[in-house]
């Protein structure tokens, strides 16, 4: 993916009444290589419903992230398909120069007239994903037998401990 085809996913937010407006942004697997090679989720793909509600000072918007990705177990190394549901708020002030003052406000310029949400839907989906990955069929995580290489064997006790347990 190349700095052209991010333009589909431009706001024109100059054209936009002082009222409700929705949108819908398909994305896939090169969104998330144009912004980092250095991660390890594969086959992603999914859906942002972007709801903005715009005023003369500022617009709310509310953006609802779902798809899915392929992530590698940390204890089995096996591929598993990871599902994501975001619902997250965002608003944009219009001022005089372009700031983020937290991660739900931003300050845009006034004259701005589109806004690029590719950074965000990548944002959002990466924040999302566990820090902890493991497999569906792992259901119980601190069971040990759920490691790829466990023992089975038990070892009995040692004869010479016998004589030590009679003086209890």
């Amino acid at each position: 993916m190349d700095k052209k085809s991010l333009r589909k996913y431009d706001v024109k937010i100059q054209s936009l009444s002082n009222n409700k407006h929705e949108f819908s942004f398909d994305f896939n697997q090169g969104l998330f290589n144009y912004f980092s090679s250095d991660h390890d989720v594969s086959k992603a793909k999914g859906n942002c419903k972007l709801e903005i509600i715009k005023t003369d000072i500022m617009m709310n918007s509310n953006f609802i992230v779902e798809g899915s990705c392929d992530l590698v177990c940390d204890r089995t190394l096996k591929k598993y398909n990871h599902i994501i549901k975001i619902n997250k708020k965002i608003v944009f002030k219009f001022g005089e120069k372009e700031e983020e003052l937290s991660d739900e406000m931003i300050i845009i310029n006034r004259n701005k007239s589109f806004i690029n949400i590719s950074k965000f839907i990548y944002e959002f989906f990466i924040l999302s994903l566990p820090v902890k990955r493991l497999h569906p069929s792992l259901k119980n995580d601190d069971n040990i037998n759920n490691f790829v290489y466990s023992t089975k064997s038990v070892k009995g006790i040692d004869p010479r401990l016998d004589l030590l347990n009679k003086l209890k």
